[in-house]
């Protein structure tokens, strides 16, 4: 969705010398103009400047050319020029208002503004452009004043005027007052590009309000999966392991609990939420594992950034005994850029208590392990769509002497939505990890280069119920053999949310 609507005024000429003869060069340039051929026009143009650089006609022609082409950094010397010599053409007060506004010089623009409130220049278009200058400037009431007189004043601007009232009651987060002035955007012309984007707004917001009514949030999830190395077999023969069975299918469960508070400024957001996993083996029972995670995340907003500070705790059990206990701590900053970008730096520190006894103290996990890293998102489709590029440095200091590493991972994703009900997930990323320490057994210092890829599908049959089928496979290469594997999951279930 955009945030803002360009609006663009080209209005005839009224101020300069209609008997005066033209110089063939401009002629030919503002007869290029007229027939849009901007680019075209442009050098001729130029030309004409160069001829007669004391026209104002010249020099406004030229700067309505270099604003179609959205060169307003050109554009504005040239408007400038066209209102301050003789004779002073009115009617590029108008555009050097708006190129001054795209351009994002709001003081000067508000100068010139002042200026043509007092001779009366438009009236109309220059109560909308004061009213866009002071959305820009964050003074939202004063702006719906101003875009309203623009309505009252000129009643074919009550569409442009509608929408950009919407946006000042969106960005002072009157969420009803913004919505009453997009469906009045809808109501007066359907079918233009504003209204589609007024749609997208009330749409949205229609999203937000039945969130905020619904605080609780449950989703249930129940897969078949089939996996063709649950044991983790080594790739080569060689290497002593003898597993006569490390394929088996299972049935995979899991609940996703949450609760979502935010503050009425919107300056503050708590989630709560519990989440479960449940792997039952069909034949390898010793591999059963349930993973129960809750999660608290304090989030602070401001108009284009979130900061949170998720906090995670993870209990494992496998084969119905306390496996893996898992503290987390993280600081995750957000920051919007433009309508579809966002960019991400994260930091986090966990413990891993590994609840077995090692088979000796070398092959002891225990530990500290802390990370930060980098993420960016392009969004699409409405922002159904994206695409997430995603960096981590990862720091494990282990009790054992086998188990200590520096890790680096890369890894993309993106979700492609097709149509309303369906959409696909791919999935890509190496792991890097470089052991810190000569292991007791091998007398080498071990290095893991993992591969992972996965790609899914989902299918809305129902109203949040969900079709979908999965494909992971992980390939891992060790310079020590017994570490070297291959695996493949596949699956297929149901997921439903409440």
């Amino acid at each position: 969705m955009l945030a803002a609507c360009l609006f663009f005024f080209s209005f005839p000429i009224t101020s300069f010398p209609e008997n005066e003869p033209l110089n063939p060069t401009l002629e030919r340039g503002i007869g290029l103009y007229k027939h849009e051929n901007f680019d075209e026009a442009l050098p001729v143009l130029e030309q004409a400047r160069q001829e007669e650089p004391d026209s104002t006609l010249a020099a406004y022609y030229l700067g309505l050319d270099y604003k179609q082409l959205q060169n307003y950094r050109l554009a504005i010397p040239n408007l400038r020029e066209a209102v301050t010599k003789t004779p002073k053409i009115k009617g590029a007060l108008i555009e050097l208002i708006d190129c001054l506004y795209q351009y994002n010089e709001l003081e000067e623009a508000k100068k010139w503004i002042a200026e043509a409130e007092q001779e009366g220049i438009r009236p109309a278009q220059i109560a909308f452009l004061k009213g866009l200058i002071l959305v820009k400037e964050g003074k939202h009431t004063d702006a719906v004043a101003s875009l309203e007189n623009a309505k009252a004043l000129d009643h074919s601007m009550e569409q442009a005027a509608d929408y950009q009232i919407g946006i000042a009651h969106l960005k002072s987060k009157d969420y009803g007052d913004a919505r009453k002035a997009f469906a009045g955007v809808v109501e007066s012309e359907g079918s233009s590009p504003l209204a589609k984007f007024a749609t997208e707004y009330m749409e949205a917001l229609d999203r937000r309000e039945e969130s905020a009514s619904k605080p609780w949030h449950f989703s249930f999830g129940t897969f078949r999966e089939y996996d063709d190395n649950v044991v983790l077999k080594p790739d080569s023969d060689t290497v002593g392991v003898n597993i006569a069975d490390d394929a088996d299918w299972r049935t995979v469960t899991t609940t996703n609990t949450q609760y979502a508070f935010r503050s009425k400024d919107e300056q503050f957001g708590l989630n709560v939420g519990h989440l479960l996993y449940y792997a039952k083996q069909d034949d390898l029972g010793f591999y059963d594992t349930l993973s129960n995670t809750a999660v608290v995340q304090p989030s602070f907003y401001s108009e284009n950034a979130v900061l949170s500070f998720p906090v995670t705790y993870t209990h494992t059990l496998v084969n119905d005994r306390s496996y893996l206990s898992t503290p987390t701590v993280s600081a995750v900053y957000n920051r919007a850029f433009g309508e579809n970008q966002l960019g991400q730096v994260f930091a986090k520190y966990s413990y891993k208590n590994f609840l077995w006894t090692p088979s000796t103290p070398d092959e002891d996990r225990d530990g500290n392990g802390a990370g930060g890293g980098l993420g960016w998102y392009t969004f699409f489709s409405k922002r159904k769509g994206f695409v997430n590029l995603r960096y981590a440095l990862d720091q494990q200091w282990t009790e054992g002497n086998n188990w200590e590493y520096l890790g680096h991972q890369v890894n993309a994703l993106a979700q492609v939505p097709c149509g309303d009900k369906l959409k696909f997930n791919f999935y890509g990323g190496a792991f890097f990890q470089g052991f810190s320490n000569t292991h007791t057994v091998f007398g080498v210092e071990r290095a893991d280069d993992v591969y992972t890829g996965s790609t899914s599908v989902a299918y809305e049959f129902f109203k949040d119920w969900e079709f979908q089928l999965q494909y992971t496979h992980i390939a891992t290469n060790s310079n020590i053999e017994i570490y070297e594997y291959d695996r493949n999951v596949y699956g297929a279930g149901v997921e439903v949310k409440f």
